[in-house]
């Protein structure tokens, strides 16, 4: 759903998959200028885009269009205006396979070094870039953003410990707590610090909370956490508790599943507070478990079908299709829409996060004015308020706040589309 598809979700696999050290350790090699790529004239951006074909490798097949045509055509969009505060953009592009340590490095260095980018746009590895390089980014994929004197990565989708408090007061005044009795679940210890938070917006709130129960078998040995969470669900049937809120990404996997596993007759509406983990698990079940039809969730950011539909962002794919008219762009399904869960055309992402991005960088820079360096584009960003991104909405950011605020979609379980579909903004 827009800008959290595949890449993000690719990104996050792989950061798993890979380890933390390669994005979380900076790298070696001389640090770039902190305020290079700005001229008289011009503004240095760069793109270090994913190699899908190499990607095949690794069984994960995606293909979301031709990001280098994408961002050069919204480019020459701003340029045609005059650029940012006079200025003209410029991309440097460079493809990766984030699969190999190497090639995160080399396109790193070849863009901070080389080619001597102002911004990166979109890194999968954005460390680098902020840590060793002081390099702004926009959009970079880390899961959670780095700690100390970094560059500020400024991003549309807030980190789950701040997403959180949102989201739950968004169930809260779509009525879902009222009168229920509330329970909280998780599925590994790596969620507990989590928890806390939910626990403590939860107080904010004055939705008191009946029990709290971590099923604490090994997500490998299924048979024995479906036997934790059934336990686990009787305790929180026996207290009357009608609405589960399931924690993290195995919190929000494990419920479900279990309940399938075990043919439950408890039936509590579910809310997950990771859509993305509940989305995987929803299009690899291809509808198989009644279950989902309680489930809830939500994001900062509407439908994929929904982003589309926002004029500016038509003319983006407008302007993209007219001067790349070979380029493969299909529009997004609409989710509620039979067998859309199923649905793996996801080549209109490069056109939307070109967009939405380069939106988002040029209201930052714009607020920056004239002398454009790292630190008056990073107090510009905090500063940011009421600012209308494509697809997305109005949004602000906030004092050493650099992921954004704005309206909060909720999501409900579709049996006739087998995925997941918004219920209510």
């Amino acid at each position: 759903m827009g800008t959290r598809t595949s890449i993000w979700a690719g990104a996050a696999a792989l950061v798993t998959m890979l380890g933390s050290t390669l994005i979380l350790s900076p790298v070696a090699g001389a640090s770039s200028p902190a305020d290079q790529g700005v001229t008289a004239k011009t503004i240095a951006v760069g793109l270090p885009y994913v190699n899908f074909q190499a990607l095949k490798s690794l069984g994960v097949t995606i293909n979301d269009g031709n990001f280098p045509d994408a961002y050069q055509s919204v480019i020459a969009g701003i340029n045609a205006k005059g650029g940012i505060n006079g200025r003209k953009l410029v991309l440097s592009s460079v493809e990766m396979n984030p699969s190999v340590p190497a090639d995160a490095t080399s396109s790193c260095t070849q863009l901070t070094e080389d080619d001597h980018v102002f911004v990166a746009v979109s890194p999968v590895f954005p460390a680098c870039y902020q840590q060793t390089h002081d390099t702004s980014t926009i959009a970079g994929s880390l899961p959670e953003p780095l700690s100390g004197n970094v560059a500020p990565d400024f991003t549309l989708i807030p980190p789950s410990a701040n997403f959180d408090p949102i989201q739950l007061a968004a169930f809260k005044k779509a009525g879902d707590f009222k009168g229920k009795k509330v329970a909280i679940f998780y599925g590994a210890d790596s969620d507990a610090p989590e928890v806390k938070v939910v626990q403590s917006a939860l107080k904010k709130l004055g939705v008191p909370v009946v029990l709290t129960a971590e099923d604490s078998v090994q997500a490998t040995d299924a048979v024995a956490s479906d036997q934790e969470t059934q336990s686990i669900a009787q305790r929180f049937q026996s207290a009357g508790v009608n609405v589960v809120i399931g924690v993290g990404g195995s919190g929000s996997t494990t419920w479900p599943r279990a309940q399938l596993d075990n043919q439950s007759t408890y039936k509590p509406t579910f809310i997950a507070t990771s859509e993305s983990s509940l989305l995987s698990y929803v299009e690899s079940t291809k509808g198989a478990n009644p279950y989902l039809k309680y489930a809830l969730s939500a994001l900062a950011e509407p439908s994929n079908y929904q982003q589309w539909q926002d004029p500016a962002v038509k003319k983006c794919a407008a302007d993209f299709h007219k001067a790349y008219p070979s380029d493969p762009m299909t529009a997004p399904v609409n989710p509620a829409k039979p067998g859309a869960g199923n649905t793996t055309d996801t080549s209109y992402e490069s056109v939307l996060e070109a967009c939405q991005y380069l939106g988002l960088f040029d209201d930052i820079a714009t607020k920056a004015g004239k002398n454009l360096t790292t630190a008056s584009f990073t107090k510009a960003g905090y500063a940011l308020k009421n600012a209308t991104v494509p697809g997305i909405g109005v949004v602000s950011f906030g004092p050493n706040q650099p992921y954004a605020t704005g309206p909060v979609t909720i999501y409900k379980y579709s049996p006739t589309s087998e995925t997941l579909v918004p219920a209510s903004s």
